[in-house]
């Protein structure tokens, strides 16, 4: 008859010889200078009473002498590991709010997105994941700075700051000592790593599709803010597919909030489509009398984020942001496992792909022969 197996107890070592970033030395470097083994350098590190004040006092003076600082997350690691308590995350990330308003990213569906993708992968991988509230009444980059090492947190997502420009420079917080990720736009000065949807590629992506429904004078149409947080990419995809893999010819591109300028700019070109970034434009074209699809049809680079039409009213592109959160967690805590703090020599981005999805406001058109693609 088969016995049960025996609960073997292996023991666990006092600590981890694992060195703090920023220092060299490990615990055998100590036990070497002080000519005593591994395990009594722990223990007398950890002022265990089993070892004697005299050695415990000497080995604390050459630990401090040789510059020796314990990893912090190791040591929380094993000292739960000791107690045979469940682990609990042993570092916390923060997602830092640059909204006035503490509710206001909820009001867009691609901030949403973002932060639930984040969160819910941080708690897969044993994370915690902290909303700070950078514009709270009394926050200042100091404070910031205490609030950030006294929380434990190591790491550091952000989104979209209106008034840095995209400029990691003018960020309220030391880049020096954080991993840190943007999600869904790129830092520069110092370049910072990120994580975004591909809206090069979303471009490219729904032009070939106007183009297959049959449009052939596609114009374009951007919301001049949504333009310089993802750097003029959805218009470069535009304009390249367009003009180079298509064979096609361009319209002026527009870059307004105004709808007067939208209802000009579209009686003066009259394109038969638009690929847009600006969440006004259906609104401005009805209002104004032009039917969509009828008069021209209309694709959004973004249909969970246009003015007053849900998703299922639109055609266009579906950003996949909760993969972006995602991948920007995963890429954070890769950053976590090396240690890698502040801008990058050779700064890395994670592109998440997005899909192209039907809707009402485009229609298949009859292409003339004279416009048929080669």
């Amino acid at each position: 008859m088969a016995t049960a197996p025996r609960s073997v107890s292996i023991p666990l070592p006092e600590s981890s010889d694992v060195p703090s970033e920023g220092s060299s030395t490990t615990m055998q470097d100590i036990a070497e200078q002080a000519g005593v083994s591994l395990s009594t350098v722990s223990r007398a590190l950890h002022d265990n009473p089993r070892i004697g004040v005299r050695t415990r006092d000497r080995i604390h003076r050459i630990a401090a002498d040789l510059g020796y600082r314990p990893n912090p997350m190791v040591a929380a690691l094993m000292k739960q590991l000791r107690t045979n308590r469940p682990v609990a995350p042993v570092c916390n990330l923060a997602w830092l709010d640059f909204y006035e308003d503490p509710e206001a990213w909820k009001q867009s569906a691609v901030q949403r997105g973002f932060y639930a993708g984040a969160l819910a992968r941080a708690r897969a991988r044993n994370y915690s994941l902290e909303r700070i509230q950078v514009c709270a009444p009394g926050m200042t980059p100091s404070r910031l700075n205490h609030i950030l090492e006294s929380r434990g947190i190591r790491a550091v997502l952000m989104s979209w700051m209106r008034d840095s420009d995209g400029i990691s420079s003018c960020l309220p917080f030391d880049l020096n000592r954080f991993a840190v990720i943007s999600v869904g736009t790129r830092y520069q000065r110092p370049d910072l790593s990120y994580a975004s949807d591909d809206q090069y590629i979303s471009s490219c992506l729904a032009i070939r599709r106007l183009w297959e429904l049959g449009y052939r004078r596609i114009g374009y149409v951007g919301e001049p803010g949504i333009e310089r947080i993802v750097e003029n990419r959805f218009s470069a995809g535009y304009l390249t597919t367009l003009t180079i893999e298509l064979g096609g010819t361009t319209l002026p591109p527009l870059f307004t909030f105004d709808d007067v300028d939208v209802v000009e700019w579209w009686h003066r070109f009259r394109p038969d489509a638009i690929l847009t970034s600006n969440r006004l434009v259906l609104r401005n074209l009805r209002q104004h009398g032009i039917r969509v699809p009828e008069d021209v049809g209309l694709a959004h680079l973004n249909i969970e984020d246009c003015a007053d039409y849900a998703p299922a009213e639109l055609a266009g592109i579906k950003q996949d942001n909760e993969r972006v959160g995602e991948g920007a967690v995963d890429f954070l805590i890769s950053q976590i496992s090396t240690n890698a703090v502040g801008p990058p020599e050779i700064p890395r981005g994670v592109l998440t792909p997005s899909l192209w999805v039907e809707g009402p406001t485009v229609r298949q058109v009859t292409v003339a022969a004279s416009d048929q693609s080669p």
